[in-house]
């Protein structure tokens, strides 16, 4: 087989190897995508189907059981920091519940605009990764919660008046 450089002798004019230019080439398959093109690009997905929708609903009610929890929880730790006051060697509750709505109003924001532009595997794979967190982190709540209620701070942490110190002993 032999290879035409000349236009008189190319039948196509596509054939020519002369007249072949990268960027009108670019230019061209940049703005057409063909069904070779197409081919390529399988995986990408733009639009909700039915199980999709199914699975993304089981995920929000999930997070949304597990952030009411975790608030729950916050509630109660804020409700028991509130009675040590200002004492030191108090524990330190975390986060304020309404700091703890608002992230949980950020995640579910984040949700709603990545299912609205159609970002199907995006939204998915956050919502995932949120369920794993939240199931994580209240794991960590519930299992690794220290059992005994501390009403005094240690003895170390208590400031003794050194006049003071013969009476307790």
């Amino acid at each position: 087989m032999r290879r035409k450089l000349d236009a008189e002798e190319a039948e196509d004019a596509d054939d020519v190897a002369s007249s072949w230019n990268i960027c009108q080439r670019v230019y061209h398959y940049g703005g057409t995508c063909q069904d070779d093109c197409l081919k390529l690009d399988a995986f990408r997905i733009d639009e909700w189907s039915q199980s999709d929708i199914f699975l993304l609903v089981i995920m929000i009610v999930f997070m949304g059981a597990m952030m009411l929890l975790v608030f729950a929880k916050r509630v109660k730790a804020y409700e028991r920091a509130a009675m040590w006051g200002d004492e030191p060697g108090a524990p330190s509750p975390g986060l304020p519940p309404c700091a703890i709505l608002m992230l949980f109003g950020i995640v579910f924001t984040i949700i709603v605009v990545l299912a609205a532009l159609k970002f199907v595997n995006e939204t998915l794979v956050f919502a995932v990764v949120t369920c794993v967190l939240l199931f994580v982190y209240m794991l960590k709540l519930t299992l690794f919660e220290s059992r005994k209620q501390v009403f005094l701070p240690a003895r170390s942490t208590r400031k003794i008046n050194p006049s003071l110190r013969h009476e307790l002993i």
